[in-house]
């Protein structure tokens, strides 16, 4: 990395310059309502908009707090919908205070692909179906009880509900190369975002980061397109992953979800590149009027257009992640069915990644999880036959000695009567 800076810092300052202040702090212009300049405006406006959406998307978590009653699904949408408030905050931040405005959008860098992958967990979560555990003892159930899936098995969900759809083995070639490279893909944005919010951060505070350069002498461009290609390659490999699967999940309305989050990232790394390529190509008499100043064009306007669609988004995620699916009726409660209410754990369990990092941790190991998986659920069905056949044969043996006692109590009343 310091080698790397130290190339990146000659050719920086013996071959192409940023034209950007620095650092970022705000520039005086005219005017443009009362007394208030397009800055003071942007902040006005966007902090407006930003409470709006963060009350709006705040509404929906606390009400599938109160009605959690799939908490293993319902803690994935919570950490999804945590993602319109942190752009929201993060963004009206950088408007306030251009100078912080690379840092925080690294913030933004990191929490993308931990939500993305949230949404591929919380499919997973859709199609993991309960463990059987039968037991001989209790002759009556009439069913087997069960026990939620193990992390291997959620993580292998997809894989398996496409297995049984097609009646092949998980190990089938065809299925299996698929659901490795859908898995590859999601699994590498995390380090691969990561590790650009981390240049990011180190090249900006060295001075060869340079926000509107589109040359090889900054490092900006090479850190956008490894971010967007990161971000493109998980999100078609979460949309490939539902869609193979859509029949078993609609009525979790995943394919609604999907759609808003797909809208949501696409949105904002494309906007990245295309305002990216605005900056470094606008003519000044556009980025520096009279109105508007070079770091309000190249900061402020993006994020109050991100402000905006933040708005949009989280109205529609109303729809989208709505808690109606998962109200208990009276019938349930009747039941016994109750809503789970963690309290103040809460937030370590909505804060708690770990199975986000198990999740990468296995990737290089995906075929011999694959194999232990197949093994378990053979074992599995064997076990729940044998326990229905004992079920079958003792019933079949006490309706047959209720038969031979019915048939002698006729036999001793025939003779009687004799």
């Amino acid at each position: 990395m310091d080698r790397l800076l130290a190339v990146l810092s000659r050719r920086s300052g013996s071959s192409s310059t940023c034209s950007l202040p620095t650092p970022l702090v705000p520039i005086p212009t005219e005017p443009i309502a009362g007394s208030k300049d397009f800055y003071h405006v942007n902040i006005i406006v966007s902090g407006a908009l930003a409470i709006f959406s963060t009350l709006v998307v705040s509404a929906l978590i606390i009400r599938h707090i109160m009605n959690m009653s799939r908490p293993r699904e319902q803690l994935h949408i919570i950490r999804i919908c945590l993602l319109l408030p942190i752009f929201a905050i993060v963004l009206w931040v950088g408007i306030y205070i251009p100078q912080t405005y690379v840092y925080l959008n690294s913030v933004v860098v990191i929490c993308e692909p931990m939500t993305l992958t949230c949404f591929y967990l919380f499919i997973c979560e859709t199609l993991a179906v309960p463990v059987p555990t039968p037991t001989s003892e209790t002759e009556e159930e009439e069913t087997p009880s069960s026990s939620p899936p193990s992390q291997r098995a959620v993580f292998l969900s997809p894989l398996v509900t496409r297995a049984r759809a097609l009646d092949i083995s998980l190990t089938d070639k065809g299925a299996f190369n698929l659901f490795r490279r859908a898995w590859i893909g999601v699994a590498q944005n995390i380090p691969v975002a990561w590790s650009v919010a981390i240049a990011t951060i180190i090249t900006e505070s060295k001075g060869v980061y340079c926000l509107t350069a589109h040359d090889a002498h900054h490092a900006h461009i090479f850190l956008l397109v490894f971010k967007t290609a990161s971000t493109f390659t998980a999100l078609i490999s979460v949309i490939r992953t539902t869609l193979a699967v859509r029949g078993e999940i609609k009525k979790h309305r995943a394919m609604t979800k999907l759609w808003a989050f797909k809208a949501l990232i696409s949105l904002q790394v494309a906007q990245d590149f295309v305002f990216s390529i605005i900056n470094s190509k606008a003519p000044k008499s556009l980025t520096e009027s009279k109105t508007v100043s070079q770091v309000d064009f190249i900061t402020g306007i993006p994020s109050l257009v991100v402000e905006s669609e933040l708005v949009i988004f989280s109205l529609f995620f109303h729809y989208a992640y709505s808690v109606s699916m998962y109200q208990l009726s009276d019938e349930q409660k009747r039941a016994g069915e109750q809503y789970v209410n963690y309290g103040w754990r809460l937030i370590y369990k909505v804060f708690d990644i770990r199975d986000v990092f198990q999740l990468i941790r296995l990737t290089p190991r995906i075929r011999r999880e694959v194999v232990k998986h197949e093994v378990e659920l053979l074992t599995q069905e064997t076990s729940v036959s044998e326990v229905r056949q004992e079920r079958l044969g003792s019933s079949s043996t006490q309706d047959s000695t209720e038969r031979k006692s019915l048939q002698e109590e006729l036999t001793e009343t025939s003779a009687q009567e004799k």
